[in-house]
C-alpha cells in the first residue's frame, strides 16, 4: 500500500506534510504538480522541504509547462476558459494515483473549509484521507505549526502569470522579476490575447500598457485576492 501526500507547497499541505511525518509512521511519498511556472522563491521552499522530510519529492508533470500549454491550445487561461489547473495539475495527479494503486491519498483540506469537498475516487484501491479535518485543524492551527516549526511559507505559491492575481501582485512581479514580466508581455503579443480582463477594473487589460502605468509611479494596494486557485494554495 502506497502512502501519497498530495503536497503543493501551500501552508496547508505543507504543515500536513509535517505533521503527517511526526504522526503517523508510514513510507511516505510527496507528489508535487510544478506547471513550470512558479517564481524562483518557490523552487527553493520545495528544496527546503524535501530537506525537512528527508526524501526527494515526486514530480508529476504532463510533460509540458504552462506556456507550452498556452501555445498548444492557442489561448490564455482566464475565468471563462481555466484550462491550466485540469491539464498541468488534476488529470497528471489522477493518472498517477492510478497507475500506484493500491494507496491512500492525504489532502490539505482544513476542518474550517465545510463547504469544500474533495476528489472522489469511484475505486476501491484508493482510500482519500484529510489529515488536517481528522485533527481539527483550521487556518489558526497550521499557522501556529509553521511557525512553531519556523516554516516560512513564500508570498506566491501560485503562477508568476496567474490570471486571478491582484494588480499589486502584477507589480511585485514587473518590479521584483522583470524577466519573468516580459516573457508575459511577450507571449500576450504572440497569442493576441491578456492574462488580466478588460472589465476586471479601470486599469489597463494587456501587461505591455499595464508596464507603462508601473513605470510613472502608479503603486496598487495591497489587497486579498478574491478568489484564485485553491489547488496552488493548499
Amino acid at each position: 500500500m502506497k502512502h501519497i501526500i498530495a503536497l503543493s507547497g501551500g501552508k496547508d499541505s505543507t504543515a500536513m506534510a509535517l505533521a503527517l511525518k511526526h504522526r503517523e509512521i508510514h513510507d511516505y511519498e510527496y507528489v508535487l504538480t510544478p506547471t513550470g511556472d512558479e517564481l524562483p522563491e518557490m523552487q527553493e521552499h520545495w528544496e527546503k522541504l524535501s530537506e525537512y522530510l528527508g526524501k526527494e519529492l515526486t514530480v508529476v508533470s504532463p510533460g509540458y509547462t504552462l506556456v507550452e500549454l498556452n501555445q498548444k491550445m492557442k489561448a490564455l487561461p482566464n475565468f471563462r476558459m481555466r484550462f491550466c489547473t485540469k491539464a498541468l495539475k488534476i488529470i497528471p495527479f489522477q493518472s498517477y494515483i492510478m497507475n500506484h494503486r493500491p494507496c491512500t491519498i492525504y489532502v490539505g483540506l482544513r476542518a474550517d473549509e465545510e463547504g469544500r469537498s474533495g476528489v472522489e475516487w469511484d475505486d476501491t484501491e484508493i482510500t482519500c484521507r484529510y489529515p488536517l479535518r481528522e485533527w481539527g485543524w483550521g487556518i489558526n492551527e497550521v499557522m501556529e505549526y509553521l511557525d512553531r516549526y519556523k516554516i516560512e511559507i513564500p508570498r506566491r505559491t501560485d503562477c508568476a502569470r496567474c490570471f486571478y492575481q491582484t494588480l499589486h501582485e502584477w507589480y511585485v512581479l514587473w518590479k521584483d522579476y522583470p524577466d519573468i514580466y516580459k516573457d508575459a508581455v511577450n507571449e500576450e503579443q504572440r497569442m493576441g490575447h491578456t492574462y488580466r480582463s478588460p472589465s476586471r477594473d479601470t486599469r489597463p487589460a494587456a501587461l505591455i500598457d499595464l508596464a507603462k502605468e508601473f513605470k510613472s509611479g502608479y503603486t496598487p494596494k495591497e489587497r486579498k485576492r478574491k478568489g484564485g486557485c485553491r489547488i496552488c494554495s493548499l
